[in-house]
């Protein structure tokens, strides 16, 4: 008898240490859970102070570039002025920053391909044509068809018919489906040069080439050029006559002596190369601009954030049009 009350104590004893050990592993368990959750926490707390540290100093740069632009006494835009100096990287707490600010009427805007009257600018058609050439030939690997020109019109003005070489609706809705999603133009004025990509039949390399080499944007008016900001390529779309070795000797002409008035670009033009531009392209041009693209970059900890700002400063007001972030 006492022997069976031994083993039955033994089992018992061994099924408390069995019990005690699960118990062990489970608080062990739970204890390692609790401890990742509270690291995962720790991180993502960090992450979002670090990030809207980040916005701070990138508000702060963009503050920076409204009151460089609204202390600019000119009544001329250049690339000789404080604005147009990038901002180098500058030690804050916790990290950097940085900005800078670029002229956005130096580039061609593709909403000028609307008139007043919401139509098509055959004018302006043909300028950026020449555009779309003139980068084909310096581009490797890059074939951006004259048609671009006309999708861009459908894809901007308000109706849903097709123009020649275009692509309305219809063409955007027979999109194969096994490739892409079927979508509409949007019939409106575009926010960014990124709508570029949706295209039909846009070379995927074609939106990277316009934009990286700064040539095209987006404003929400029809403007005038800054002969002063102006690359090459974007003043050869003022006349057909203009080449590149004119354009590019215009260029190293205005670093010394930036236009005052647009009748010295005019006279030179007509002087120097006898080109005669037409009263409706001269009043294309402008040598002061009212749009803006500022773009602030903030590094803290881990974090790195890229914001764009659109400004447009009209008379003596400066306006935010829009911010994005990562892209423009």
């Amino acid at each position: 008898m006492s022997g069976l009350s031994s083993d039955l104590g033994g089992r018992q004893r061994g099924v408390a240490l069995i019990t005690a050990l699960l118990i062990t592993a489970l608080v062990t368990v739970v204890a390692v859970a609790m401890i990742s959750r509270q690291q995962l926490d720790i991180r993502r707390t960090g992450n979002m102070l670090e990030a809207d540290q980040a916005y701070m100093y990138a508000l702060a740069a963009e503050n920076f570039a409204i009151d460089t632009l609204r202390r600019d006494p000119s009544n001329v835009d250049t690339l000789l002025e404080d604005w147009a100096r990038p901002l180098p990287p500058m030690p804050v707490e916790g990290g950097m920053v940085s900005g800078q600010i670029e002229d956005l009427q130096g580039r061609f805007n593709l909403n000028n391909l609307l008139g007043s009257n919401r139509r098509a600018d055959p004018t302006q058609v043909r300028a950026l044509q020449t555009l779309l050439q003139q980068v084909n030939r310096v581009t490797d690997d890059l074939n951006l068809p004259p048609a671009m020109a006309n999708r861009v019109v459908d894809w901007i003005d308000p109706d849903i018919n097709t123009s020649v070489d275009g692509a309305e609706d219809l063409e955007y809705l027979n999109i194969n489906a096994d490739r892409q999603i079927p979508y509409r133009t949007a019939n409106q004025l575009m926010v960014s040069p990124s709508e570029l990509a949706l295209l039909l039949n846009m070379p995927s390399n074609g939106v990277g080439a316009l934009r990286g080499r700064k040539l095209v944007s987006t404003l929400p008016a029809i403007t005038t050029l800054n002969v002063n900001t102006a690359p090459p390529m974007v003043l050869m779309t003022l006349d057909q006559n203009i080449t590149l070795q004119i354009a590019s000797d215009l260029v190293q002409f205005r670093a010394n002596q930036p236009f005052e008035q647009v009748s010295d670009f005019t006279d030179k033009l007509d002087t120097d190369y006898q080109i005669q531009m037409t009263t409706q392209a001269a009043n294309r041009v402008s040598v002061r601009s009212e749009y803006f693209l500022v773009t602030a970059t903030a590094a803290i900890g881990r974090t790195r954030l890229r914001m764009y700002s659109l400004l447009a400063r009209i008379g003596g007001n400066i306006t935010i049009i829009r911010r994005s972030f990562g892209t423009f």
